[in-house]
């Protein structure tokens, strides 16, 4: 197993936030670091991914609207518990070289990440050139080699590489082997190099960049197939949104079930990219799917075919809303194990009075003990279909794989299956039949715990 090479202490972040953004003033309509990217800020989501990577201290370097950009950060640092300080860079309209020179006496001697403001990265890319830490008089690129995956190629600063050092770098380059993603791990030698593109009267970053370049200070850190996406246009914030509605998709492709993959997460996903744009939290998301169960479960207790009808449409959107929570936490970075705690714990609640108001429902019109003793040995199912696995995570210190058994013991089918009950005014037989289903599985599930032990 190699070593792990991340800083033992993870670096100062510095971001680069003062340009005007000019090209991305239609759509946000004033400061680019304050865009609105799915209910968040660029400049937020910046923060959030570094701090996924470990990164705690940032300094914002400011210029364009910089008290109204000092006080978005200055929020969220309070708010997300970031230690944020700032520099204003006073020549910030020569070029964002001039930006990073702003941040030296800050810097001194100390290794630092530099990143764009308007550059969504996920935090893998960062984690993978944190992992590579720059020798005393260096920097590092993250590069990525994936030409044929680049969202606007014209615009891009592009990279020639020789035995995985930068040779030279620009937009214009003709020969070009990787991509620059705007992302650097740096000693001070970086403030060095600016200096001499500034004697050369450029003061860009990639001037510098070139200065050191020259000298084979600039090694190139492969972060190919970790996303990245320069949101400077109204045409890549949409593609910003876009990229982020696909990794809803993909976010729980692994652990969702068959009716989450093929029905609800189409719609949930659609609902969240709405409810992210407002104030409503995915904690109050869990606990409006579980009245809305509530209710439904109130509709089966009444019986008769027409209350059964609206109850199972209740739980089918309830069911089709509990994604949203997840979904609504993810685009706005702010999932926590309080909020999965709650969603767990509710889904139970909702089974177990759902099946017990289906099974009422049932008994006043069919009296005698046998209603109950399925509709509980139905509802014990349920409630043991989420414990099952956790003992098996558990007890064998692994997850427990989301194979056919898993996916179909899952809520959301046994929701599905009381719906289309309802829809067929037998509610209380398709309880049974989830019921018993459900309990074959967790013997499925029980049989290759059991066989674990004996490997």
């Amino acid at each position: 197993m190699m070593a792990d090479k991340t800083p033992k202490q993870c670096p100062l972040a510095v971001i680069l936030a003062a340009g005007e953004g000019s090209r991305l003033k239609p759509a946000c309509g004033g400061s680019k670091p304050i865009a609105p990217l799915m209910g968040l800020s660029l400049g937020e989501r910046t923060l959030c991914a570094c701090a996924k990577a470990g990164v705690r201290r940032f300094l914002i370097v400011l210029g364009h609207r910089g008290e109204e950009v000092r006080a978005h950060f200055e929020e969220i640092g309070l708010r997300r518990g970031f230690k944020v300080d700032f520099k204003v860079a006073d020549d910030w309209t020569l070029g964002n070289g001039a930006s990073v020179l702003a941040a030296a006496d800050f810097v001194g001697d100390e290794l630092f990440l530099l990143t764009m403001v308007d550059h969504m990265v996920e935090p893998g890319l960062y984690r993978k050139l944190l992992q590579e830490p720059p020798r005393s008089g260096e920097i590092c690129l993250a590069v990525d080699r994936n030409r044929n995956g680049l969202f606007d190629v014209e615009d891009t600063t592009k990279v020639s590489l020789i035995n995985g050092h930068v040779q030279a770098i620009g937009k214009d380059l003709k020969a070009w082997d990787a991509a620059d993603t705007g992302v650097f791990l740096c000693t001070p030698a970086l403030f060095k190099g600016i200096e001499k593109a500034r004697a050369r009267d450029r003061h860009g970053l990639s001037d510098g960049v070139s200065e050191l370049a020259g000298n084979g200070a600039v090694r190139a850190v492969d972060v190919t197939g970790e996303a990245w996406l320069d949101v400077d246009d109204p045409k890549a914030l949409r593609e910003a949104e876009r990229s982020l509605i696909d990794s809803l998709h993909r976010g729980k492709g692994k652990e969702d079930g068959y009716i989450s993959i093929w029905l609800n997460r189409p719609i949930s996903v659609w609902i969240s990219t709405r409810l992210a744009r407002t104030r409503i939290t995915p904690d109050q998301i869990t606990v409006a799917s579980f009245l809305i169960a509530l209710v439904a479960a109130g509709f089966f207790a009444a019986g008769g075919f027409a209350a059964g009808l609206v109850g199972g449409i209740l739980l089918q959107a309830a069911s089709v809303l509990d994604g949203c929570d997840g979904e609504v936490a993810r685009l706005k970075e702010c999932g926590s194990e309080r909020g999965a705690w709650l969603d767990t714990i509710l889904d139970r609640y909702s089974d177990l009075a759902v099946s017990l108001a289906i099974t009422y429902g049932y008994a006043v019109a069919h009296p005698g003990a046998l209603p109950w003793v399925g509709g509980m040995l139905a509802g014990g199912g349920f409630l043991l279909a989420s414990y099952v696995t956790k003992e098996y995570q558990l007890r064998f210190g692994v997850p427990y794989p989301n194979d056919t058994l898993n996916r179909l013991k899952r809520h959301d089918l046994r929701v599905f299956i009381l719906f289309l009950g309802a829809l067929a005014g037998a509610p209380f037989a398709a309880l049974l039949f989830i019921g018993a289903l459900t309990h074959l599985l967790l013997a499925g599930i029980i049989l290759k715990g059991w066989r674990r032990t004996l490997t």
